[in-house]
């Protein structure tokens, strides 16, 4: 038929909503709005919120219905911060990367670095940094060492390690790597 959407599909929503009255200052309306949203994943109360007043509804009506959500444990940022923090550093993240990563999706300063530091301690920092180094570096063989060196210092920067981790741990790394692939040792000059 024309003019019908396909079974499934939702309808395309503009910017700033096209809610009627009722429906915007409906704390029902938003309720129901915010359980479709973390029926797909969970979500910070900011997160929240910023969908919701994408969709149309207003701040008070988004305000309560976070609340009522809060009030059952569906919306609950600390809990959110650890499990994502745990993930991050299955991943290999360390801990300032994860902190940035929770205070961008909303969660408060000082909660991201207390649940970011519990999660990475800084006294496996340079065990977990060399792990991840040493998985990496199996796809990096084959390239130069000043290469191998750059992408490998530049991966784990990323994931948040501090410079003088990455420093000592890629150095002994490409170096030894270096080593075993030639039987004997080459002097490369700072990269």
């Amino acid at each position: 038929m024309i003019g019908r959407r396909a079974p499934g599909s939702r309808p395309v929503r503009r910017p700033g909503g096209d809610l009627e009255d009722s429906t915007a200052a409906s704390e029902d309306a938003a309720h129901a709005a915010a359980l479709w949203l973390l029926e797909s994943r969970a979500r910070t109360r900011l997160e929240l919120q910023q969908r919701l007043e994408r969709r149309g509804f207003e701040s008070g009506a988004i305000e309560r219905a976070i609340d009522r959500l809060s009030a059952v444990g569906l919306v609950d940022d600390e809990v959110f911060a650890r499990d994502l923090a745990s993930s991050r550093v299955e991943q290999g993240v360390d801990a300032p990367r994860i902190a940035v990563e929770l205070k961008d999706r909303g969660i408060a300063p000082e909660l991201a670095a207390r649940i970011a530091a519990e999660s990475a301690p800084q006294g496996g920092r340079a065990e977990r940094c060399r792990e991840l180094a040493e998985a990496r570096l199996a796809k990096l063989q084959g390239l130069r060492p000043e290469v191998q060196f750059r992408r490998l210092a530049a991966y784990l920067v990323r994931r948040g390690y501090p410079g003088d981790v990455v420093e000592s741990v890629v150095s002994e790394l490409v170096n030894a790597n270096q080593y075993e692939e030639s039987g004997e040792e080459k002097e490369y000059g700072q990269i």
